[in-house]
């Protein structure tokens, strides 16, 4: 069976790679810069999901031009795409996951600034 990849989803798949790649260089950028306050884990976990996911495209060109010798050769091609995708989408929900536990200590910390503050206030009325 010939398949071959529609010129939109091309298109897109091109589109969605240049984005990922821009994103990955400002990412690159602000972490060499100290301008992130990510931790040294989560600018490698996201590295390893922009070349996870720059794969999976050229991969999906790749699956669509070749000739498959035989079915069985092309599901496990496609099944391992699969897999890899599967893998991205887990590198992002930790990726979350440790954004979300940073917000709720800085968060908590803010709020000890503000107790401290509000004590330090009442101390100097009371004295």
């Amino acid at each position: 069976m010939e398949q071959q990849l529609s010129y939109p989803a091309g298109a897109f798949l091109l589109i969605a790679a240049v984005a990922i790649c821009v994103g990955t260089v400002v990412q690159v950028r602000q972490y060499r810069r100290g301008g992130n306050i990510i931790s040294r884990g989560q600018f490698i976990g996201r590295l390893a999901m922009s070349v996870l996911l720059l794969s999976i495209i050229g991969l999906i060109f790749f699956g669509s031009a070749y000739r498959w010798p035989d079915a069985l050769t092309e599901l496990i091609f496609w099944s391992g795409l699969m897999v890899l995708g599967f893998v991205v989408v887990f590198l992002a929900l930790h990726d979350f996951r440790l954004i979300d536990r940073e917000r709720h200590v800085r968060q908590a910390e803010i709020y000890r600034s503000i107790q401290k503050l509000q004590d330090d206030a009442k101390e100097r009325e009371d004295g």
